[in-house]
């Protein structure tokens, strides 16, 4: 059985110089969800150059359709062949040598990879940047499609916006209330659950030194707010 790995599928992409937005369960763990996913969906540039670098990227990946056979069948992809199967049947489900790789021409609730990239974040994982939809657009796609697993989800993916758009994260400077003297300033070192539930971990500037400290959440403000 094909270990999931789609860290190796991302960074094949990369080395082929593929320009493509991550949707879907990897992109909402990319923006901080805590729930698993088994596949990596992308939403590629329809472009020919892009579709040649694309298929040049499968083929390294051992890209297979996903069939009966549990080995999938195995194509010799070309950009002519991607073009008209992307826009044709809307999606390719793929097994390659690390796991499913679903490629995606116009998600659900969206118009495709130009609407995708006006929102989408940079995000660095490990050597490589990668492209991911906003979490507003994620969770904009999977409201639209309404599958069952979808809409199971989106409490959990508003949560984790709601503390995206807090401000609060690992690395950053903030203000602590403390009491009724001035906010003392500390660093995140960590966050930790969703929504009103969220904890941080922060060292904490005092007058005999620094501490570690938890506390909610909600009482934290960026310094540079």
């Amino acid at each position: 059985m094909t270990t999931f790995n789609p860290r190796r599928i991302l960074e094949t992409l990369d080395r082929h110089g593929v320009d493509y937005v991550v949707i879907g369960g990897i992109g909402a763990v990319l923006h901080g969800s805590p729930m698993m996913t088994t596949d990596l969906d992308i939403v590629p540039a329809s472009g020919t150059s892009n579709l040649e670098a694309l298929a040049t990227a499968l083929n390294s990946l051992n890209a297979r359709l996903i069939t009966g056979d549990p080995d999938g069948l195995k194509i010799d992809f070309t950009a002519k062949q991607l073009q008209k199967w992307i826009v044709e049947f809307r999606f390719l489900n793929l097994t390659t040598d690390h796991g499913q790789l679903d490629i995606v021409y116009r998600p659900g609730g969206t118009a495709g990879y130009q609407d995708l990239i006006r929102a989408a974040e940079t995000l660095e994982i490990g050597p490589i940047q990668v492209r991911v939809a906003s979490l507003e657009d994620i969770i904009r796609s999977k409201q639209a499609v309404g599958r069952d697993r979808d809409l199971e989800q989106l409490p959990t993916l508003r949560l984790v916006l709601e503390q995206k758009r807090s401000g609060i994260r690992p690395g950053q400077l903030v203000r602590i209330p403390w009491g009724l003297e001035q906010p003392r300033t500390g660093m995140v070192l960590a966050v930790r659950g969703f929504g009103p539930a969220a904890r941080a971990s922060v060292r904490v500037h005092l007058d005999d030194g620094e501490e570690e400290l938890d506390f909610p959440v909600s009482i934290l403000e960026p310094a540079n707010g």
